[in-house]
């Protein structure tokens, strides 16, 4: 008897341990779990980084910078005033490094780093160089466009022109950020002597000079370059193209939704349209992740499931990416590409109007190392924040 109650007595106390043992432990794991997200940038003001793929950080890693709005943007084109801020990787030492006259909630001012100490960014229909050391603006003449390409390439960095309306011939440029000497890489114009998809209908084809290219990329080796191509309104008219560096090559394929250089000889986005210009056949491959060459063949399908706003860290092993456009809630997701593991939920969110009706996009980055991701989501009903998730 004694034997008996002696035995409940300690599998009660045992059991009692665990419990407790594990509500300790839950209630340690939750904030750890909180506190792998860290908010860039201050309350009571939208912040924005840039594009998608592009990092808010500098080169060596040690500062990061961000747009603060001063009038809040309503998701129109209608620009709204801001700032220019940067601080430490440790969140320390935020400071104003300029003024910005107009950004939008889309994509900010399109900020990208040429190195340590210089920004380009795009401000209100023109192209600036600024050294955020100082605030000083670089640029010796004004240049204006209507966008910057997403990533530097040796000190230089792309930008386009979609009308020809005195500023210059629309196409494709390449600013040298050194000599401070811009050049045309591709007219427009030259993209009508390519051979274009032949699921085009008639109407896809506007006249040429509503033809434009935008979002624009250097090749990792700086070789060819990879552009949007709106030859219309519709969503068959929005095509890839690719051309070597000095403008030659020119090759228009199917685009993706959202994409980027995976290597020298291949891009990844989400499967948007097949050759024939539909959808897949199979629904689970609709926008999921394929990496297709330059000719448009498909090499890999099936890289993570369905997606939008995108990113790939440097090494290639980890994508993150959002859910669909007018999702709720909006979950991005961080995968580990070519393994089976479960895929890790950054952040879940109500888009409050912020991420989908004003247009502040998730936009993932990884930061220069990998080990982080940067990305956008709500404050509350009104304002955008800036954050960046700790990958263990």
């Amino acid at each position: 008897m004694y034997n008996r109650d002696k035995k409940k007595r300690s599998g009660s106390t045992a059991a009692r341990t665990i419990i407790i043992v594990m509500a300790m432990l839950f209630c340690y794991i939750l904030p750890l779990a909180a506190q792998r997200i860290y908010q860039v940038g201050e309350e009571g003001r939208s912040t924005i980084f840039s594009f998608y793929n592009t990092s808010p950080e500098c080169p060596n890693g040690s500062t990061i910078a961000y747009v603060r709005c001063i009038n809040e943007p309503s998701g129109e084109e209608i620009l709204a005033a801001a700032e220019l801020w940067v601080c430490s990787r440790d969140l320390k030492q935020h400071r104003k490094v300029t003024d910005i006259a107009g950004t939008l909630a889309h994509n900010g001012v399109e900020a990208q780093w040429i190195d340590n100490n210089r920004i380009a960014f795009f401000d209100s229909g023109r192209v600036r160089l600024v050294n955020t050391d100082t605030g000083k603006d670089l640029l010796k003449r004004e240049i204006k466009a209507d966008g910057l390409g997403h990533n530097p390439f040796q000190n230089k960095i792309l930008y386009n022109i979609y009308k020809n309306d005195g500023r210059g011939e629309p196409g494709i440029y390449e600013l040298d950020c050194n000599t401070l000497q811009s050049r045309l890489i591709l007219a427009v114009t030259a993209c009508a002597k390519a051979k274009l998809p032949g699921y085009l209908q008639d109407g896809d084809a506007e006249p040429l000079s509503n033809w434009r290219a935008l979002h624009t990329q250097y090749s990792p080796d700086g070789k060819k370059i990879a552009f949007r191509l709106d030859i219309g309104s519709s969503e068959r008219s929005k095509l890839l193209g690719i051309c070597n560096i000095d403008g030659t090559g020119i090759r228009v394929i199917p685009k993706p939704l959202h994409f980027f250089w995976y290597d020298n000889e291949s891009i990844v986005g989400h499967f948007q349209n097949g050759p024939d210009g539909k959808r897949h056949p199979v629904p689970e491959h609709r926008f999921s992740l394929t990496k297709w060459d330059l000719n448009g063949h498909i090499l890999q399908e099936m890289m993570t499931p369905r997606g939008n706003h995108l990113a790939m860290s440097p090494n290639k092993t980890q994508f993150v990416s959002e859910t669909f456009y007018k999702t709720n809630p909006v979950i991005i997701k961080l995968y580990t590409i070519g393994k089976s593991e479960t895929p890790v939920t950054i952040a879940s969110f109500d888009p409050l109007g912020v991420t989908w009706d004003r247009r502040f996009h998730a936009n993932p980055a990884f930061s220069r190392d990998g080990k982080r991701v940067y990305f956008s989501k709500p404050l509350d009903e009104k304002f955008n924040g800036t954050f960046y998730f700790e990958i263990e």
